[in-house]
């Protein structure tokens, strides 16, 4: 019996300990973007819809335009924000319009709209939503020249 406790502990020593050295990681990825979000927007489907001239490079301008209009998709009253029930629309249309199904279903996510929401008003506004975006490009543009290359659209987002 003594042997069977020695061993649930070293087992659950190792689980613990592995989890603590693990968490810098999760924390890095939860700072911009949840999982699913950034395996999602990583796609060469979603570089496509951003990519207006098909030159296979997005640029901060053809970034801003695909957000304004995705904004403007999510933003059902025309009120220049968004609350939870627009976010998340109605289930039986949540895939927006302009995004992969897989992208659309991540970007809803109430933890999403939550990193969006800087100043927690439980909104997210135009220029919140821009922002983030805005940051999102910044961390894919490794070069550092306001473009993003398909390398660089395919790396791992943070």
């Amino acid at each position: 019996m003594n042997i069977q406790i020695k061993n649930v502990v070293l087992v659950v020593a190792t689980l613990l300990s592995a989890g603590v050295l693990s968490a810098p990681a999760f924390a890095a990825d939860s700072m911009l973007s949840t999982g699913g979000y950034a395996r999602e927007f990583s796609k060469m489907g979603m570089m496509k819809m951003l990519d207006a001239d098909g030159n296979h490079m997005v640029t901060a301008a053809e970034a801003d335009s695909y957000y304004n209009s995705i904004f403007d998709e999510l933003d059902k009253d025309k009120d220049g924000s968004v609350d939870a029930k627009e976010w998340a629309g109605p289930a039986k249309h949540s895939k927006l319009d302009l995004t992969t199904g897989g992208y659309s279903r991540e970007l809803r996510s109430m933890k999403m709209m939550g990193m969006m929401d800087t100043d927690g008003d439980h909104k997210v506004t135009r220029a919140e939503f821009l922002a983030y975006h805005q940051t999102i490009f910044a961390h894919k543009d490794t070069s550092g020249d306001k473009e993003i290359s398909a390398q660089e659209w395919a790396a791992k987002l943070l």
